[in-house]
């Protein structure tokens, strides 16, 4: 799971003459309203079909579950109770990414004032105070979203690249994730990531978790649709190793739907209307805003 992936281009590319800096410092509502690269990257509702290996990696990371007893994130002794927080803190990032890259500047206002007051607008949907945790949660959105995108549209250059990290830090530097310990340039990104991809640890409790992740049925409806295609997509971009430290096979049965939906999403998926390509991500957004009302 890289940046090295096939050669072609879907997103304007950032000018030569383009400059940019990288910070881990509380940046304003102004700064999110000059993303430039991360729009055109997030708006790809099919993106979120890597969300699958995306918790499967969050599950295999040590401490896990302590990590969320500690924040008072319930897990009790029931795996499914690990498996929903999971699932629910993904989604929760997911909506507050989308509001702050998507959102009006009203609603980022109102989203990082909340936040700011440990208010979050999904209480039972909140991020674990550990700021590890918070790095390996939001390094795996950030991965598996890198890595689809590319597998779809080919590898984007280098200083686009560049200026689509900067500007994810950016977003994590707004809601203070990780603040400390997101790793300030690219190439420190993926050293971090390959040391961590060592140090998973693929335990009983995580085969459990994993095990009632990809039966759970209370998704969102989109979803629940696509859980048979999404299956296999998780099984076909989880690393080897953990893959198979699952117990999950690499068949025919899951190359061939692999195979099939990559095949669709690089000669279809481009040319269908932004519309229904972009309707998850309205889902995450429509969400957010709906809990926003009620504060």
């Amino acid at each position: 799971m890289n940046e090295k992936i096939h050669p072609a281009d879907r997103i304007s590319p950032v000018s030569s003459q383009a400059t940019y800096t990288y910070t881990n410092t509380a940046n304003s509502v102004d700064d999110l309203e000059k993303l430039e690269i991360l729009p055109q990257i997030l708006q790809e509702g099919i993106l979120f079909a890597g969300s699958g290996a995306a918790l499967l990696l969050q599950a295999a990371f040590p401490g896990i579950k302590a990590t969320f007893e500690e924040s008072n994130i319930k897990t009790g002794n029931n795996t499914t109770y690990l498996a929903n927080n999971l699932s629910d803190t993904l989604q929760s990032a997911l909506s507050y990414i989308a509001c702050l890259v998507f959102g009006t500047t009203e609603e980022k206002k109102r989203l990082l004032d909340l936040l700011q007051k440990d208010q979050s607008p999904f209480q039972r949907k909140k991020l674990p105070s550990d700021p590890l945790t918070q790095l390996w949660i939001t390094a795996t959105v950030y991965a598996t979203a890198t890595d689809f995108y590319q597998r779809i549209y080919g590898r984007v250059d280098f200083r686009t690249a560049e200026k689509a990290y900067a500007e994810f830090t950016t977003v994590l530097s707004c809601l203070n994730i990780a603040k400390d310990a997101w790793p300030p340039t690219r190439q420190s990104f993926w050293e971090y990531w390959d040391s961590q991809i060592e140090r998973l640890n693929v335990s009983a409790e995580s085969h459990r978790v994993a095990k009632t992740l990809l039966e759970k049925n209370d998704f969102p409806g989109w979803v629940n649709v696509m859980k048979p295609l999404l299956r296999a997509i998780t099984i076909e971009m989880l690393p080897p190793q953990l893959r198979d430290a699952y117990g999950l096979k690499s068949s025919a049965k899951t190359r061939g739907l692999y195979r099939g939906a990559m095949g669709f999403s690089v000669a279809v998926y481009p040319a269908l209307p932004a519309s229904m390509r972009g309707y998850p991500l309205r889902f995450y957004l429509g969400d957010l805003r709906g809990q926003l009302g009620k504060t």
